[in-house]
């Protein structure tokens, strides 16, 4: 079952020939090494454009959301195997 958290959560992120590639981030206390990018996309909200990763690691999948306006991450989701 998919668990929507929206919290602000520190990502350390690739950033290469004008990609983003979310590497691993924390949150619970806990650190998360993304092994998947499943999908990637974009849309403007206002005027800032936001960035959306659906990934995944040998735990689970996660929903992470990039604000290039304020370059604030935020998990939205979580879903546990």
């Amino acid at each position: 079952m998919t668990e929507e958290i929206n919290e602000v959560v520190p990502v350390a992120c690739l950033f290469k020939n004008g990609e983003a590639r979310p590497l691993k981030f924390l949150w619970g206390g806990r650190e998360y090494a993304v092994k998947a990018v499943n999908l990637a996309y974009s849309r403007f909200e206002g005027r800032s454009k936001v960035y959306f990763f659906a990934v995944s690691d040998e735990t689970g999948f996660f929903k992470l959301q990039f604000d290039s306006g304020s370059f604030v991450w935020t998990l939205l989701e979580a879903q546990f195997q």
